[in-house]
């Protein structure tokens, strides 16, 4: 603490240097105090001792100047008298002569000292709290016993959207909230101001332009004994953002929904033309606009390119426009040559009709269109309409999702269309068979094709779906948010899996499914096939087993992959169809030859029980038990279709046996090889690079999978470069090629694709790009052939869509092998020094790691360092509570927390633990998690120490 010392000219100056001894001083005499005011202009003083001479009365007019000008802290010592009035001016401490002695000036600055610090503190504390509030858009208030209301800036920040003004008037807030909100807005404030209700809810804000903003409010209320307010304060969050991803990711999937109906429909049958009414009807409702139009160019051979509307949809109250004579092949020459040429090359046209030039908005105006959206459709490779979004009601700015949607409908109604083409050309070819033979192979490259392009066309998005609401998890959600984003998971997955059975029922009638027969442990496939309906049978209160006879050899020669398909539709479909009871799965041995074995599969289910008129189409595809309008359980009706086909490639038989109400036994024979060595042989740990932090580029078009990728790689430590195309990803390499590691290559890209990029680096002379580098190919595509394609083209490995991020690293780690990366020699590390006990994980902090991965973001990284302290803690107590209850699913949540919390702050082999032990917790190994968890937590409890340690030193 700095002092500045004005006395005057009589006092002696060795009484002054034992009342401040031990501390910083500037002394000063003068004739009278009031003059020395000044000094503080550049003296940077935290105090002033003003000791004037006898007479000396300035120092009253020296006390009001320095505490309204300079807010210092000022002490008296003088005989003077005025101490009142001294004090009133917010003097600190007052002292006679006599009362001046080094032991009460001692103690009176060092109380001004705590007092100092504490101010600085309160106002380091009031500027993280604003800084908060600014960044993560919330605010607080606070109401006395009088009903005066303090407004934090934050507050007035989220507010000000929409009110003009605040006032200490609680209900100055009424002008801002949404019309439709008011009467919610006001039974809560008579809940919570009469009634003394804490209250947890949302409403909106509307704000000057008509923009509305979604507030979650939190409120706390205390009452003294009489029942009236003393206090009451509360919480406001802007959940806009959340609410927008949320709204965007539902209308996706409805989108998709519509999407992969009518691409099961068209597999079904090749008249497109059939379905295309209901689809554009179901489009048009999932993406919430006024109408859907498809045109199509004029017949081949006519003199004049010309366009007509032959399909649209359009929303209530407003007029049809199809058959109208100006929609009905109309010219798209002059006012729209500019747009001829993006559509030929497969580019969208949209925005706002105003904004279009003059030439090409009367056709729009004339039908009160506000916005539109224009893509073109292709029919293979030849341009044969255009289908297109336009809407009435208000100016609509187009979001990457939609316009992602309306084009995966493009390129699936082009491939229906082509498709239906060469089913005509096929009909009117019979008359030759060489000519009928070429047609038909020309049908089936485009149903190939169709099937390739609904592949990734539809499992690209999908990823993007399921990887967002997995990044959206880790980012803190309410457990309504979390409950919203485990619906978009199941609803994505679900898309996923029909996609799996459209894809797998083709393979079969193009006789291109194959086995792929291996030695596999039999006991540890089946555990690995069946672990997780465990979980899923606890939340539906239904007992689940299985067991395996013990004649059952150990190792098998088939492919386990398969074998677990036909388990899982079996189990699936008991579990699904069981309220309540049992589902159970035996296996045993019903024949045996040298060197094969026929196993017996039985499924057995006390569910709903099949019809006896269904028994016998049960397996056919595209039909379902229950097949009614009103069935409660949805599917593509492929999944016992795919089942039977697998079980006669293994040579054997499947069947059912069934009594409605009473449940049902499905069960299947299967040959396989008995391995000559039955010795499980010793799964080796794969190769580790030397670091996991690693310099990655990632090739994607997709912006959605971009930045899941980004956020989960990251996670894990690494460092992401991104390029959106092959040609982007080529430059980098060019310019950075001497920091990257390793290359993440989506393989359909615009400009140059994936496959192209890698040959390009391939086949270098090695000047421009490592030749050697590792690629690791990212693909939507899930047709015979297509792993190998990408291998041949200097690929070293091969990740399919969705994305698993367990699946990513694990190729990372085996790409990488010894190579050593480029980036970093030698991060900096920090190891918690416990004591080495047996089992405790090693736990390091590698600083320079997270330094990188916050791009030196010193503060963010304290805040993410303190809150997984804090969140720590929490995370011990639920595992110690669940252990003491012996609660395996609640144990299995607490273990998955500690998961993620450990990934943040990339204590990986922690991670690897938990994530070990989590997984034991579903397979019913309490007791050995239990064992476990002590040497789980020290190394968890000095992780703790490590990361706090650290975090006080930022």
């Amino acid at each position: 603490m700095k002092l500045l010392v004005l006395a005057g000219k009589n006092v002696e100056s060795a009484s002054i240097v034992l009342m401040v001894q031990g501390y910083e001083y500037s002394l000063v005499h003068l004739a009278s105090v009031s003059r020395g005011v000044r000094r503080l202009d550049k003296h940077d003083a935290d105090c002033v001792l003003l000791v004037p001479d006898e007479g000396d009365t300035t120092w009253l007019r020296a006390v009001q100047r320095i505490r309204n000008e300079y807010g210092v802290h000022v002490i008296v010592v003088t005989n003077g008298g005025h101490e009142d009035k001294a004090r009133a001016l917010g003097l600190f401490d007052f002292f006679s002569q006599a009362q001046a002695l080094p032991e009460n000036m001692t103690r009176s600055l060092r109380h001004l000292e705590s007092r100092l610090m504490l101010e600085r503190q309160l106002d380091k504390e009031r500027f993280m709290h604003e800084w908060m509030e600014e960044t993560d858009r919330f605010g607080r208030w606070e109401m006395d016993s009088q009903s005066r209301v303090k407004w934090s800036k934050g507050f007035r920040r989220i507010m000000e959207r929409g009110c003009h003004s605040l006032t200490e008037d609680f209900d100055s807030i009424r002008a801002c909230v949404h019309p439709e909100d008011v009467e919610v807005f006001d039974r809560a404030n008579e809940a919570t101001f009469e009634q003394g209700w804490p209250l947890d809810f949302e409403y909106r804000i509307q704000g000057k332009n008509n923009t509305v903003n979604y507030l979650h409010v939190n409120r706390e209320v205390e009452l003294d004994d009489a029942g009236n307010l003393r206090r009451a304060y509360g919480m406001v969050r802007d959940v806009s953002l959340q609410k927008e991803l949320e709204e965007m990711l539902f209308r996706r999937d409805a989108i998709l929904q519509v999407l992969t109906s009518f691409a099961g429909r068209f597999l079904r049958k090749a008249d497109w033309e059939e379905g295309i009414g209901s689809a554009l009807d179901e489009l048009g409702k999932a993406a919430d606009i006024t109408r859907v139009f498809l045109f199509s160019k004029s017949e081949e051979g006519s003199s004049e390119e010309t366009l007509s509307l032959n399909y649209e949809w359009v929303a209530d109250g407003f007029p049809s426009l199809v058959g109208k004579p100006e929609f009905i092949n109309q010219s798209f020459s002059p006012q729209y040559d500019s747009w001829r040429i993006p559509l030929l090359r497969r580019k969208i046209i949209c925005g706002h009709v105003k904004d279009f030039r003059k030439g090409e908005r009367g056709f729009f105006e004339a039908t009160g269109v506000k916005s539109v959206m224009i893509v073109p459709v292709f029919a293979g490779n030849t341009w044969w309409g255009f289908l297109g979004f336009s809407e009435h009601r208000m100016e609509r700015d187009w979001l990457p999702v939609e316009i992602e949607s309306l084009t995966l409908a493009a390129n699936l109604f082009g491939s229906a269309i082509h498709y239906g083409r060469m089913g005509e050309k096929l009909v009117s070819a019979n008359r030759s068979a060489e000519e009928a033979s070429a047609v038909a192979l020309e049908a089936n490259l485009a149903k190939s094709m169709f099937l390739a392009n609904m592949s990734h066309e539809i499992r690209t998005p999908i990823s993007g779906i399921l990887g967002m609401a997995e990044m959206v998890v880790t980012t803190g959600l309410t457990d309504e948010q979390r409950e919203h984003m485990d619906m978009i998971r199941d609803a994505a997955g679900s898309l996923l899996h029909i996609v799996n059975d459209i894809l797998d029922i083709s393979k079969i009638e193009a006789g291109k499914m194959e086995l792929k027969p291996v030695d596999f442990d039999f006991r540890a496939a089946l555990e690995t096939s069946v672990r997780s309906f465990g979980p899923q049978a606890d939340v539906s209160n239904i007992a689940f087993r299985y067991s395996v006879s013990k004649d059952v050899p150990t190792v098998l020669n088939g492919d386990s992959d398969r074998l677990g398909q036909i388990l899982w539709n079996l189990l699936g479909n008991a579990l699904k169809f069981t309220e309540r009871g049992l589902v159970e799965l035996t296996v045993s041995v019903t024949r045996q030859e040298s060197g094969r074995i026929c196993l017996l599969f039985k499924v057995r289910d006390t569910g709903t029980g099949i019809s006896e008129d269904k028994l016998e189409s049960i397996f056919d595809s595209f039909t379902q038990a229950d097949s009614s309008l009103r069935k409660k359980h949805q599917g593509t009706g492929l999944g016992l279709t795919i089942s039977r086909q697998l079980v006669n490639m293994m040579g054997g038989e499947i069947g059912v046996e069934s009594e409605q109400g009473f449940g049902s036994t499905f069960h299947f024979t299967a040959w396989f090889g008995v391995a000559k060595e039955q010795e499980v042989e010793e799964v080796r740990a794969p190769l580790t690079p030397k670091t996991l932090h690693l310099n990655i580029l990632l090739a994607e078009d997709n912006p959605l999978n971009r930045k899941y990728l980004t956020h989960f790689l990251s996670m894990f430590g690494h460092t992401i470069t991104t390029a959106e195309n092959g040609i982007e990803a080529l430059n980098i390499l060019e310019t950075q090629g001497k920091s990257i590691d390793l290359v993440l290559m989506d393989v359909q890209m615009p400009e140059m694709s994936g496959i192209e990029a890698t040959q390009a680096i391939r086949e270098s002379d090695g000047k421009l790009y490592d030749r050697s580098i590792p690629i690791i190919a990212l693909t939507a595509y899930a047709m015979k052939g297509d792993k190998e394609r990408m291998l041949d083209s200097g690929m070293n490995d091969y990740v399919s869509k969705p994305v698993d991020m367990h699946e990513l690293s694990d190729a990372i780690i085996r790409s990488m092998g010894d190579r050593c990366p480029q980036g970093r020699a030698g991060a900096s590390s920090v190891q918690a020094s416990g004591k080495n006990v047996e089992g405790v994980i090693s736990v390091k902090l590698d600083m320079q790691a997270l330094i990188d991965r916050f791009e030196g973001n010193m503060a963010l990284l304290k805040d993410i360092l303190d809150l997984f302290v804090v969140e720590a803690e929490e995370k011990i107590v639920n595992l110690d509570k669940a252990t003491e209850i012996r609660d395996a699913k609640m144990m299995g949540a607490s273990l998955h927390s500690i998961t993620n919390i450990a990934s943040h702050v990339l204590a990986m082999e922690l991670v690897k633990k938990s994530r070990e032990l989590e997984k034991w917790c579903y397979l019913g190994r309490l007791d050995s998690v239990i064992e476990e968890l002590g040497p789980l937590k020290s190394s968890f409890k000095e992780l703790v120490k490590v990361v706090s340690a650290e975090a006080v030193k930022l």
